[in-house]
């Protein structure tokens, strides 16, 4: 399991909250607060990945999103690239971002910033919630986002 420090988010900042635990990790301490204004992150709504990104890139990291992942993606830069990577999944009734610490052949270990600590879920289950949308409601499947993985590097590639 990725040591990754566990932070637990002031409500609709889950964005922020999943970058700060992130950049800890590398070794950079910011506050929920400067991050969720540097992302101009808005607690009613949330934040995007590509804002998400451009945050963490104005502090010297790099990162990309992508779309339609497998766990085999994450398998490889969480396992064995060693990288925590951000998950854009559907918690309750509204997209929520976690870090992916680790996985085994049963499950994924979510470091959750709504509860503050890692959330052990069965793939199966995750796999079925890995998605988002933007708004109250689908209105077109144009609208959904599937299987999002997010990845912030530092500035060595890891």
């Amino acid at each position: 399991m990725l040591k990754v420090k566990p932070f637990r988010q002031k409500t609709g900042l889950c964005g922020p909250a999943t970058i700060k635990m992130v950049l800890s990790y590398y070794g950079v301490e910011k506050t929920e607060a400067e991050l969720a204004e540097l992302m101009r992150a808005d607690p009613a709504v949330g934040v995007d990945a590509s804002r998400m990104i451009e945050a963490s890139e104005s502090l010297g990291f790099k990162g990309y999103f992508q779309d339609n992942s497998t766990f085999e993606d994450l398998e490889r830069l969480v396992k064995t690239d060693q990288i925590p990577v951000i998950v854009d999944w559907f918690s309750e009734d509204d997209g929520h971002y976690s870090v992916v610490v680790d996985l085994d052949t049963e499950n994924i270990y979510l470091l959750d910033p709504e509860i503050g600590h890692v959330r052990a879920m069965r793939r199966s289950k995750f796999f079925r919630i890995w998605f988002d949308f933007p708004g109250e409601y689908i209105k077109s499947s144009a609208d959904l986002t599937i299987r999002r993985l997010i990845v912030i590097l530092n500035q060595y590639g890891h």
